[in-house]
């Protein structure tokens, strides 16, 4: 997979998108980051703390 797939599974949702889907703005519901640096791929906890993807009361 390359970094550009990779960093794709964010998804397309912009934060205002998700946030009126119920969904965490940070993550867009996946409860984890993608991104590739330096030639790693990396997967990241959302910093949010969401309940698996789902926006907190």
């Amino acid at each position: 997979m390359t970094d550009q797939e990779w960093e794709a599974q964010n998804g397309p949702l912009s934060p205002s998108e998700a946030v009126t889907r119920g969904l965490c703005w940070c993550c867009t519901g996946n409860g984890k980051l993608y991104s590739a640096f330096g030639g790693q791929q990396i997967v990241t906890p959302c910093p949010e703390k969401c309940d698996n993807g789902k926006a907190r009361p």
